[in-house]
């Protein structure tokens, strides 16, 4: 090694100390500039549902028992609508069979929209071209209304008012058409078929059903009220359509559909009109081209929406409608473009609607086919955020099950949990997070006094590290600090102080084995690293199984204990060697027993070094004895000699 070797080895184990801290204050400084110089300049980290408040959604999937695939299918599809709708701090965990969503914040109409389960069928509008069988008419209502009546759908008072109001309404129109007849046809007698009466409207003998006692029943409840939906509105027999249309309540047009994404394409339904106030016939939804299996043949869905391709929705200025804009696949799996290509060219100056989850979201009268490979454009009476969810759940497809809220609410159960709790939590978090730092305090400052003080130096530094880091992956990821976040803070600045205190119980051995206090540190230090660093690895090994395998809030704690973790080696490395180092070489009082805390460890190291001083005179004088001994007989020789 030549001398500029040795000059450089010798220039930085002199300097590594002042080294590291500029590191770790360069490393701080960019963080903060970070969190100040971008995204809004705010220095608040994103809060979970449990600190600020929030929505929780609990979706329960209808009908069969679904598998785990579809759960995990339903999981996925829901995160990416979360991610797509800019949703920050929102969680879809499973759990069993149900699906949970939390969404943070004060806004939840967010929320309420990411359950849709999005089954998008295209439908022709279609015109009654039958009317109900008279013979059995009465009998179909009476039995569909009773029907209704059994599971919920209507009241028996509301069943009755709307039966007595069709007959009322259909013996006016008879009556109209008598006297108009016999206007036309003053000589004529009215004919037979037109005079007949219907006779007064029946009586409904049905009751409702009994509230369930648990979920069981309210998931029971729900089949039966599914089933009887299906066979009445989607039923292919006139007179049952009649009577159901008849007894739809459409007035309300934000209501949910009790049947909602439940609907059978290759059957024609019975549903609202998108305007309200009245019902409307809808046709099957039309096979693919090449499909001819009328039962399980494939139809115009969806699922041929080309989702690579632009899916906007909003106000369009050129029209000055809100609109939701998509294209259908093109290429080798074109069958969805030709088919709605073919659909538009049948149903010119006709009404086609598009039914989301058994909904008539929009009905345009179809003014020109539109060709292969061309953008589709929808306009409805919708808001621009409607418009927005809309295109979301179409461009992330729909859900492969039908959900419910836990007792059978649509959309499922929301659940709002008000800011105030948020606010007691953090305060108990952070009470808890500030008598544990200050427990630690007394402790070090006990034993270890001023090298106490170089700790709390470390623990602020960690402290601010770790906050600034949060901040900034609130606003990257979309990282939200929770409880159990707090919790793994909190039990991390016991990490923290533990290495610490490892280092500085290294320095009592090396003096107690006879060094002096500022030898002692580095030679102590070159010992603690190796158990900080094996300590530490632990904790984030375990914080990262933990994350892998726990879902929901666990996982928050898993992170920023292992994140916290990761941060304590950084400032054990780059802050607390280097400023006990640092302070030894610059502040000879810390080598003073009062200062340090280690007098005890002192007196013990003097008196070894006593007594070892000790024997070694002892050793000294008896070898000096021998000496002269051995001179006197060599002398007392010689004389004799």
């Amino acid at each position: 090694m030549n001398s500029k070797s040795r000059s450089g080895a010798n220039t930085f184990k002199r300097n590594w100390p002042q080294w590291l801290l500029a590191l770790f204050v360069s490393f701080l400084i960019l963080t903060y500039a970070l969190v100040f110089f971008t995204g809004g300049g705010s220095a608040k980290p994103k809060l979970g549902i449990d600190l600020q408040g929030g929505t929780r959604v609990t979706l329960v999937p209808q009908g069969e028992k679904p598998t785990r695939d579809q759960l995990d299918q339903a999981r996925k599809i829901l995160e990416n609508r979360v991610n797509g709708m800019g949703v920050s701090g929102a969680q879809v965990v499973t759990d069993g069979d149900t699906l949970v969503i939390t969404v943070p914040g004060e806004d939840s109409q967010e929320a309420r929209t990411l359950g849709q389960t999005s089954q998008l069928f295209f439908r022709p509008v279609e015109q009654p071209t039958q009317g109900p069988d008279e013979a059995a008419f009465g009998e179909v209502v009476k039995k569909t209304a009773e029907d209704w009546v059994s599971v919920g759908v209507l009241s028996k008072e509301d069943a009755t008012k709307r039966v007595d109001g069709l007959y009322k309404d259909m013996n006016e129109t008879q009556k109209r058409a008598i006297d108009a007849f016999k206007e036309q046809n003053p000589d004529q007698p009215v004919p037979e078929e037109l005079s007949k009466s219907l006779g007064e409207a029946p009586k409904l003998d049905a009751t409702a059903p009994a509230k369930p006692a648990n979920s069981i029943e309210a998931a029971e409840l729900r089949t039966k009220v599914r089933d009887v939906l299906l066979a009445t509105r989607q039923s292919e027999d006139p007179t049952t359509q009649f009577a159901a249309a008849a007894l739809m309540s459409c007035d309300n047009r934000d209501a949910v559909d009790p049947l909602q994404g439940a609907d059978d394409p290759a059957k024609p339904l019975v549903t609202c009109a998108p305007e309200g106030g009245k019902a409307i016939f809808l046709g099957k939804a039309p096979l693919l081209i090449g499909q001819d299996d009328e039962v399980k043949g494939q139809r115009l869905s969806g699922d041929a929406i080309d989702t690579n391709a632009p899916i906007s929705g909003g106000y369009d200025q050129q029209s000055g409608q809100i609109q939701v804009s998509f294209s259908f696949k093109s290429g080798k799996n074109d069958t969805g473009a030709r088919t709605w290509t073919k659909l538009t060219n049948d149903y010119l100056q006709q009404q086609v609607a598009i039914v989301l989850d058994s909904k008539v979201i929009s009905a345009p009268v179809i003014q020109e086919a539109t060709p292969v490979g061309s953008a589709t454009r929808i306009t409805g009476d919708f808001t621009i955020d409607e418009a927005q969810a809309l295109a979301n759940n179409l461009r992330y497809g729909a859900l492969p099950l039908s959900f419910a809220g836990e007792d059978g609410e649509p959309g499922g159960t929301t659940t709002t949990i008000p800011a105030m709790l948020g606010s007691a939590s953090l305060e108990a978090g952070l009470l808890a997070g500030i008598i544990g730092i200050a427990l630690i305090v007394v402790y070090a400052i006990v034993l270890y006094r001023g090298l106490g003080a170089i700790s709390l130096v470390s623990l602020a530094a960690a402290g601010a590290m770790v906050y600034g880091v949060l901040v900034l992956l609130g606003r990257w990821i979309g990282y939200s600090l929770d409880l159990a976040g707090i919790a793994g803070i909190i039990i991390s600045i016991g990490v923290t102080a533990d290495s610490f205190i490892v280092f500085f119980e290294r320095i009592k051995d090396e003096i107690r084995a006879g060094r002096t206090f500022r030898s002692a540190v580095p030679h102590a230090w070159r010992r603690a690293r190796r158990t900080i660093l094996s300590g530490n690895f632990v904790s984030i090994i375990a914080a990262v199984v933990l994350y892998i395998l726990a879902v929901g809030d666990v996982r928050g704690f898993a992170f920023t204990l292992g994140l916290s973790t990761a941060f304590d080696i950084v400032t054990a490395f780059l802050v607390t060697a280097p400023l006990v180092i640092l302070a030894t070489r610059k502040w000879p009082a810390l080598s003073k027993p009062s200062m340090n805390g280690f007098g005890s460890v002192m007196e013990v190291a003097n008196r070894n070094k006593s007594v070892a001083t000790g024997k070694k005179a002892v050793t000294s004088n008896a070898a000096a004895s021998a000496v002269a001994d051995t001179g006197s007989a060599d002398s007392g020789a010689n004389e004799g000699k």
